[in-house]
């Protein structure tokens, strides 16, 4: 880089870092997707049956002792060698516990499912869990500075790796332990990286608990909130309505909050991780937070509209006619996700300056207001009430994180307004547009090429109006800056790079 050029802001730098996680999102799921496809090929559906049985349990107490060390050292002022080496001693304590606890729950399991081949798995998984708590800590550091390709080449090479071993043994052995070999060599393999990709040698110490075991603490008790808002749904209505009916509640719930799954979550980590850089250099938050959500109202809004009226080519075609009933638990959720964000950021806001207990006690609010309502919707209206409970529940918390953030950092809702009116103006003529030709219109399933075809047809016309609708708005206010003049700028920029000598792209 030239020596005049100035260094990156901090809002370009949480940008690229953002970026690296999307891509790191992305290239998980590609690599997920090439995996399962070579090994189901290779695999019994038993062999999947039989791991995801093992894993299960790895997963849930993995959840249950979520103690938030990283997020809490990423976010302090001053994180020195002794604060890294005591998260790295409680992370190796929680692992420790995690480990003992899987290895006695194995005998166990293996009894109630009557299946000796459990043991074994689960005593591996234990004995791996363990190694993973002795990762370097130290590379929590990239995270405080935003250094995200870091993170990526940390979690890229083990997990090519780890498919690579279960296709491997999938070929030589045909049987459970591939998939096993994969998550113990992706594992394995992580914690080696980080000391090599990282300097920092930990040592044994808790002489700085006090200063991480506030925020782990409220980490751990917002944990158990979301486990329990998250799975209340499944429980209740298999209770009820049975377990055919939490299967389609499942596939709407996953269809419909793409937005929020594959957009919203891997963006909170870099967004956290640039809240506690501009706390820590005592930046002014507010541009930032408004900043934060005008950009991705300017892909949840079209991206969640559009999910709802292609919900039924897109069910009918992906899982067939048979789950047909999905299509407006699918809409509803499109719908409400659309909005998600400003819990999604807000909550990281909080996080970021050391509030998370007020986003536990919204959360608790919300979780208890959730069961209430669903109880009383799910009887007379089934799986749509319990879609309208999430639902109504889902803005509920979006009003009370609103509150929150906007009484504690004294932030104007106008600003909010002022960056977001254009794209969600341009979602609905978008909308419009797509409703007049006739997607959305309820009618009999039909070919799955006439399906795909309505896809190829309405996804392009739906980006084409929205982008248009978009920037012709933009464009009619003057060119504000915002949202739409940094993603131009972003586009602008690789367009600069790889052609410049369309002269076009110096107009941005």
């Amino acid at each position: 880089m030239p020596e005049d050029d100035p260094p990156p802001s901090l809002s370009a730098r949480t940008l690229t870092g953002a970026g690296w996680v999307l891509v790191w999102r992305m290239s998980t799921r590609a690599l997920g997707i090439i995996n399962t496809i070579v090994l189901v090929r290779l695999l019994a559906p038993a062999d999947f049956g039989l791991v995801a049985l093992a894993t299960a349990m790895a997963q849930v107490v993995e959840s249950l002792s979520a103690i938030g060390v990283a997020d809490a050292i990423v976010r302090e002022k001053d994180a020195d060698r002794t604060l890294y080496d005591t998260g790295f001693t409680m992370n190796f304590l929680r692992g420790i516990a995690m480990s003992v606890l899987i290895a006695a729950c194995a005998w166990p399991l293996a009894a109630f499912f009557n299946d000796p081949r459990l043991l074994n798995i689960q005593l591996v998984l234990a004995a791996t869990l363990l190694l993973s708590a002795l990762e370097n800590i130290g590379v929590v550091e990239f995270r405080r500075n935003l250094a995200f390709d870091k993170e990526f080449q940390l979690a890229l090479v083990p997990r090519i790796a780890g498919i690579a071993v279960s296709i491997t043994i999938a070929v030589l052995f045909a049987n459970y332990w591939a998939l096993v070999a994969g998550i113990v060599t992706t594992r394995v393999l992580r914690v080696a990286a980080s000391y090599w990709l990282h300097p920092h040698r930990p040592r044994f110490t808790l002489r700085s608990w006090r200063r991480l075991i506030g925020f782990s603490f409220w980490t751990w008790l917002t944990t158990m909130v979301l486990v329990v808002r998250d799975r209340i749904d499944t429980l209740v209505i298999g209770r009820v309505l049975g377990p055919v009916k939490v299967g389609i509640y499942a596939v709407g719930l996953e269809i419909g909050s793409l937005a929020s799954t594959e957009l919203l979550e891997p963006l909170t980590i870099a967004l956290f991780a640039g809240f506690s850089a501009g706390r820590r250099a005592g930046t002014d938050m507010a541009d930032g937070y408004f900043k934060a959500i005008s950009a991705a109202f300017l892909l949840t809004l079209p991206m969640g509209a559009g999910l709802a009226i292609m919900a039924h080519p897109l069910i009918a075609l992906m899982f067939g006619a048979q789950w047909l009933e999905a299509v407006p638990l699918v809409r509803i959720f499109a719908l409400t996700g659309m909005v998600k964000v400003v819990a999604y950021f807000s909550g990281v806001l909080l996080n970021a300056h050391g509030l998370i207990h007020l986003q536990f006690r919204i959360l608790a609010t919300s979780t208890v207001a959730r069961v209430l309502v669903l109880f009383v919707l799910i009887g007379p209206f089934g799986l749509l009430g319990a879609a309208a409970a999430a639902a109504v529940c889902v803005l509920l918390e979006e009003a009370m994180f609103l509150f929150v953030c906007f009484r504690h950092f004294r932030l104007s809702p106008l600003k909010l307004v002022r960056g977001s009116w254009r794209c969600a103006l341009a979602t609905g003529g978008m909308a419009a547009v797509l409703l007049w030709v006739g997607f959305g219109a309820a009618h009999e399933v039909v070919s799955p090429m006439a399906l795909l075809r309505d896809l190829a047809a309405g996804v392009p016309l739906g980006m084409a109006v929205y982008t248009a609708l978009l920037l012709t708005l933009w464009l009619a206010t003057g060119r504000p800056p915002g949202a739409e003049a940094m993603f131009l700028d972003i586009f602008g920029g690789a367009m600069r790079r790889f052609a410049p000598g369309l002269s076009i792209w110096k107009l941005w």
